[in-house]
């Protein structure tokens, strides 16, 4: 299907910063479950790209004179196709064995690592139906309930509580993982419900899973699914840190206030433009 994808954060400072440097992963790429087929990221600067050691399309923004609010949007189109899961495995990234190591987001704890061990035998047996067991346990265990964690909340805090979002969802997933020795890592990107136009105020999040014969395979315990068509991965990261859409530094400034509105719509025929290929512009 092809996927119309509008999304804009703006920032409110008390006072305009001395300055500001903003680092952004919000440019999913082109690979086997889909084709970028036009995308603009927008910003009150220049967008200096590059890509990070995950693979990850990136721009960093800085700004000398920055003002009292900053806007960041992008505007585009993807056509995505069901892989069965399976994601990409890009080369001249990470090696695999490297998404075994802890975080302060995928610390694990006592709870997290008994509720690890159940898995172990079947893991060892038919690691594909555990991972899949893990996700619905997850996703049974980890009620979906706004407004009871934030981005600062790690995997055993959300496990402890019962309670969170997508995020602790996937953080929840990759620890126990880790504890089974599985590589995994943190995808962040969007989530078509089927309603076009419907406003979300965050993009999705779920977690990818390194099996033998197969490479990476995505799990999505905030819904008990694997990614479908309906999914587009943006960027990826050991956890929410390293693949979160925008973070930043600056000087000054006080207090802050941050708004976001995503929006994904449903396009039958694809834009003109896509005939020139995927591009980024100011």
């Amino acid at each position: 299907m092809r996927l119309r994808i509008k999304s804009a954060t703006e920032y409110a400072y008390q006072q305009a910063p001395r300055r500001s440097t903003q680092y952004l992963r919000v440019t999913p790429r082109t690979s086997t479950g889909q084709t970028v087929e036009d995308w603009r990221v927008s910003a009150p600067g220049r967008l200096a790209p590059w890509t990070d050691v995950f693979g990850n399309l990136c721009h960093s923004l800085t700004l000398e004179e920055p003002a009292e609010t900053l806007r960041i949007s992008v505007d585009g189109v993807v056509e995505t196709n069901d892989t069965a899961g399976v994601a990409p495995h890009l080369e001249g990234t990470l090696p695999v064995a490297q998404y075994l190591r802890p975080t302060a987001y995928t610390k694990v704890d006592p709870a997290i690592r008994e509720f690890a061990e159940a898995w172990r035998t079947e893991r060892e047996s038919d690691p594909l139906a555990a991972l899949h067991g893990m996700m619905a346990s997850i996703h049974k265990h980890v009620v979906y309930e706004t407004g009871t964690t934030d981005v600062m909340t790690t995997a055993s805090e959300a496990f402890s509580q019962g309670r969170g979002v997508c995020q602790d969802h996937a953080h929840v997933l990759i620890a126990a993982c880790r504890c089974l020795d599985v590589p995994a890592r943190y995808v962040s990107g969007y989530l078509w419900t089927g309603a076009d136009d419907e406003t979300y105020s965050a993009s999705h999040a779920w977690a990818e899973c390194w099996v033998e014969n197969l490479g990476w395979v995505s799990f999505d315990p905030a819904n008990g699914v694997s990614a479908t068509e309906h999914y587009v991965h943006v960027a990826a990261g050991f956890d929410y840190l390293h693949a979160s859409p925008i973070q930043g530094v600056r000087i000054g400034g006080g207090a802050e206030s941050m708004d976001v509105e995503v929006r994904l719509r449903r396009v039958e025929a694809p834009p003109a433009a896509a005939a020139a290929g995927s591009q980024v512009q100011q």
